[in-house]
């Protein structure tokens, strides 16, 4: 039975965004730390491996629906549409990957399995992101926090344990999977019920609407991760999993970055959304422009932090191993930097319903990675992963930039000229 919630303020939903998510991902973090400190890089290389294949076939699952959903201040589709279309795209996600992993013959019998259990443990990311997307809506987002919390401990200490018991990757990933599925139809259901009535109806008849709506949203997010993962995958096609291994432990620390710029704008699409719906068009760019700048800010102070402290930072964490590799921590920023202005500028461009040219331009970037890939990975090594992303996801986060200040712009001198 739905209940009358109260909302909550902006500024407190920042904040329970921001503890969560920020929890959850040193959970997911440390996971990737430990498998190397646990085990050894080639375990480390193969969770990251599982990671970057999984991802693609995770915007399947999600259809990349979150800011859609938010968005529909109208609610043009019923949440019980939205959570039956995901069941729908969770199985479409699930079979696609299970199909590409045995299919490719150079992965091993252990990679496949690790790859497989690790999807189940993204479904279960698939579905809280539908129930979330519904808490957002009624400003709600510290139900989502105590979720992060629940899921991120659980994952954590599960993985410490079976790694200490059994040393079995796959074990581990399995138990990991159960406990985030048991937490989410234990308790993310349950809250989410309480905000709003939740009818399924999953039939591909009832749910075609709103994928044929939203398809060049699960096109543009695949198209990023793409972006994101070719030259992680080209890496280890050339490489091996070990240098994957290392080039993924120096990595890590530059998901603040990305996660970072989450926590200022994810909170924003709601009011934002109800700026754009009220036709409220000054605001609205204003409200963009000043968060692009918490954005750059926020990045310029992580950039200058790896570069003083990530030699002795990557050192602690993984011990003298990473010594020769740690001076490609400031380049790995600059290009998740890249990508976080990426993820940033895709809210605005969907608020605005301009799908379509952000897919021109995700599919140009996706083109530019590939070749910028194959060319600088086998002769610069790992620094040619993140120098391919810089330059094609930095040249596509600035057309997508122009954009949408571009658009914006003309709306507001529209807007002035109608007053007058």
């Amino acid at each position: 039975m739905t209940q009358n919630i109260k909302r909550q303020s902006l500024e407190k939903n920042m904040l329970f965004n921001s503890i969560g998510s920020m929890f959850y991902l040193v959970c997911q973090w440390l996971i990737s730390v430990l498998a190397v400190r646990l085990a050894s890089y080639e375990v480390g290389g193969m969770l990251t491996l599982a990671i970057s294949i999984t991802n693609l076939f995770y915007v399947i699952a999600t259809f990349s629906l979150r800011v859609f959903q938010v968005s529909d201040t109208a609610c043009k589709y019923p949440a019980g549409r939205y959570l039956s279309t995901r069941l729908l795209t969770c199985l479409l996600g699930f079979v696609g990957c299970v199909g590409f992993v045995f299919v490719n013959r150079q992965y091993t019998s252990t990679q496949r399995l690790c790859i497989v259990m690790y999807m189940v443990f993204k479904l279960s990311e698939a579905l809280v992101d539908t129930l979330a997307a519904e808490q957002q809506k009624a400003w709600r987002m510290d139900y989502s926090c105590y979720s992060f919390l629940m899921r991120g401990a659980a994952t954590l200490v599960l993985f410490i344990v079976t790694m200490l018991l059994w040393h079995n990757l796959f074990l581990t990933l399995a138990l990991m999977a159960g406990a985030a599925l048991l937490i989410v139809l234990c308790y993310d259901v349950s809250v989410t019920l309480r905000i709003v009535p939740i009818e399924l109806h999953v039939s591909w008849k009832q749910c075609f609407p709103l994928l044929q709506e939203a398809w060049p949203m699960m096109l543009n997010g695949a198209l990023m991760v793409l972006l994101a993962s070719i030259p992680r995958y080209l890496l280890e096609m050339y490489a091996g999993s070990s240098v994957l291994g290392i080039y993924s432990s120096i990595a890590m620390p530059a998901v603040i970055i990305q996660t970072g710029s989450s926590f200022i704008y994810s909170p924003l699409v709601a009011p934002l959304s109800e700026k754009w719906s009220a036709g409220d068009m000054r605001t609205f760019r204003k409200d963009v422009f000043k968060t692009l700048l918490a954005i750059l800010m926020m990045a310029l102070v992580v950039i200058l932090g790896g570069a003083v402290l990530g030699d002795w930072g990557l050192q602690l964490i993984y011990g003298e191993s990473i010594a020769p590799y740690t001076w490609q921590l400031t380049i790995v920023l600059l290009s998740t930097l890249s990508l976080a202005l990426l993820y940033f500028f895709e809210v605005p461009l969907t608020i605005m319903r301009r799908l379509k040219i952000m897919s021109v331009m995700h599919g140009a970037a996706v083109v530019v990675v590939a070749i910028a890939s194959m060319l600088l990975i086998p002769r610069c090594g790992m620094i040619g992963v993140s120098l391919a992303m810089i330059i094609a996801a930095g040249l596509d986060a600035l057309a997508m930039g122009i954009t949408t200040f571009v658009l914006t712009g003309k709306m507001v001198r529209k807007g002035d000229s109608t007053a007058v």
